[in-house]
């Protein structure tokens, strides 16, 4: 089974949702008072934790499904970030300057997709991707998305010294944090489901 599966998961999403951002660092406190502190990952990672409650029953089973059908944490997935759904500073529609992603060589044909935070983008929404050169909008004929990876690739490569910019909606890509979803029922047509926890991974 493949270990990501490109379906987008688009719950009905609550007020409460808390986005988590992660940074794993280990810090070790030496005998002279000074600290040691090590990078184990080289990105900021999320979580996402969704509170479910009482929901209808259709609503639940269908939550269930995917859940299944991903193999619970097994195999990762797509999702909106409620926070930064774009790369636009306020969430909203991209733009072709939102995100200075490099300058031309001469060369250089690939860009990587970013958030202006540095956030690699992996999963773009292909038909979002908008780029300019040196502030002149980019056909979007010339250019293909990699929408596995983010990669951005122009059909000639920009002149030396050309800043290299661009937008896009995007996805990241979770997975389930929960090895089991218990249900409790409410009533005939609704029932309480545990918290759903996702948790962002490099795929």
């Amino acid at each position: 089974m493949a270990d990501f599966h490109d379906v987008a998961f688009v719950p009905r999403l609550p007020f409460g949702i808390a986005v988590a951002s992660h940074r794993h660092i280990d810090v070790v406190a030496l005998s002279s008072g000074h600290e040691t502190r090590n990078i184990r990952t080289a990105e900021t990672m999320r979580q996402y934790t969704i509170p479910m409650g009482t929901r209808p029953l259709a609503e639940i089973r269908a939550i269930l499904a995917f859940f299944e059908a991903r193999g619970g944490p097994l195999c990762a997935f797509r999702f909106r970030d409620p926070v930064e759904p774009s790369t636009a500073a306020d969430g909203s529609g991209p733009e072709s300057s939102d995100v200075h992603l490099g300058v031309g060589d001469g060369a250089q044909m690939q860009f990587q997709l970013s958030t202006a935070s540095g956030r690699i983008i992996r999963k773009p929404e292909p038909s979002s991707v908008v780029l300019a050169l040196d502030g002149t909008a980019v056909d979007p004929g010339s250019v293909s998305v990699d929408a596995a990876t983010g990669l951005v690739a122009l059909s000639v490569a920009p002149p030396p010294g050309v800043a290299v910019t661009g937008g896009c909606l995007f996805d990241v890509p979770v997975r389930f944090e929960n090895q089991s979803l218990q249900i409790t029922r409410a009533d005939p047509d609704a029932g309480a489901l545990d918290d759903l926890v996702l948790t962002e991974v490099i795929a």
